[in-house]
């Protein structure tokens, strides 16, 4: 896919704190270095979020200024934001801080966007902003990308040359490359990304597993496209941790619907869930991807290392036992007053061991 580029105004600091990573247990700080990712993911939060929203008009109006047709992010998977001066707001910003800023934390670079897409490696923006950021700060860098290229030499060589600095992965949530193809437009193919992940556990990089997020469909894939399959290609026992999320609709799951074939069940499954209203489905299926993870990692003996992202307002009273102790499960939902779940048949388990 090649990218139609649109430059648009800057953030004023590139590094932010970041509650919704924190909560997630990925990361306190972020680094995005473009408005608008380099890829096209249907499924991707970003083109929801606050900041394209409110942006909406004026980048729309900029799009047209600089490419003769108005385009949306929703719509069109080839446009891509770009800050242009990103790298001297970034020099700008580290220049006031002292050079313990992020000791003992975590910077994910990056977080709405991916750094690694290819109008930011084309003209050298990544490995500058990760040079500046190892140079000036103390952050412990968490590298989540999309684009297999972190498996090349030339990158496996720049991580491992900052031992203790860097932590890698990539976002691979099917082997179905079918999938991938119409769905997560332009990104390298979940087999390049487990490629990638592989060469860099066999250099000694440290890595993590995100299976963010895992359609129903991988759930009842056999062999190779299977859940099963997908976790033992990620290696978990090489990874420091492994997330895993189900599909939480994000106002686009008619994008990520027109991604299946016609017939094919994970586009039944999304009509008839975001579609018709049947959020008993979803229950279902978050329970039970839940349920295959524990049982994997309690087998194999990596069950410290799951981190299960779980929106739990969704979760259905009969599903609820399933989390009982609630092991690697990390509450996502906005808690009651108490600071417990708001959903009482998950606060009812919370702290009740099995």
């Amino acid at each position: 896919m090649k990218n139609k580029l649109v430059m648009v105004p800057s953030i004023k600091e590139p590094i932010q704190r970041s509650p919704g990573f924190a909560k997630k247990e990925l990361a306190t700080y972020k680094l995005d270095l473009m408005g608008l990712c380099g890829f096209g993911c249907s499924y991707c939060s970003s083109n929801a979020g606050n900041y394209l929203r409110i942006n909406r008009g004026k980048f729309a109006d900029l799009t047209e200024q600089q490419l003769g047709e108005r385009l949306l992010p929703a719509t069109s998977p080839e446009l891509a934001f770009l800050w242009p001066d990103v790298l001297e707001r970034l020099r700008a910003q580290l220049a006031q801080k002292p050079h313990t800023l992020g000791a003992g934390e975590t910077l994910v670079v990056s977080q709405l966007t991916d750094a690694f897409s290819p109008p930011l490696l084309a003209d050298g923006t990544t490995q500058a902003a990760l040079s500046l950021v190892l140079a000036k700060t103390s952050f412990r860098i968490r590298v989540l990308t999309k684009n297999a290229i972190v498996g090349s030499p030339k990158w496996i060589d720049f991580f491992a040359a900052h031992p203790g600095r860097f932590v890698v992965g990539l976002s691979t949530g099917t082997l179905d490359s079918e999938w991938a193809y119409a769905v997560e437009v332009g990104t390298s193919s979940p087999q390049a990304r487990i490629r990638a992940l592989r060469a860099l556990q066999d250099a000694g990089v440290p890595t993590f597993g995100m299976l963010c997020p895992v359609f129903p469909d991988t759930l009842l894939a056999e062999g190779n496209r299977s859940l099963d399959s997908l976790i033992e290609q990620i290696r978990p026992e090489r990874c420091e941790t492994v997330w895993a999320e189900p599909y939480n609709d994000r106002a686009n799951w008619q994008a990520v619907r027109d991604g299946y074939p016609a017939d094919a069940p994970g586009r039944r499954w999304l009509e008839r869930v975001f579609g018709s209203g049947d959020r008993r489905a979803w229950s279902t299926y978050a329970r039970d991807l839940y349920s295959r993870l524990r049982w994997a990692a309690l087998r194999d003996g990596w069950l410290e290392k799951l981190r299960y992202l779980l929106y739990e307002d969704g979760i259905d009273e009969k599903d609820a036992p399933a989390f009982t102790g609630l092991d690697g499960v990390l509450l996502q939902s906005k808690p009651a007053e108490d600071g417990r779940s708001a959903n009482r048949a998950i606060a009812a388990i919370q702290g009740v061991t099995p």
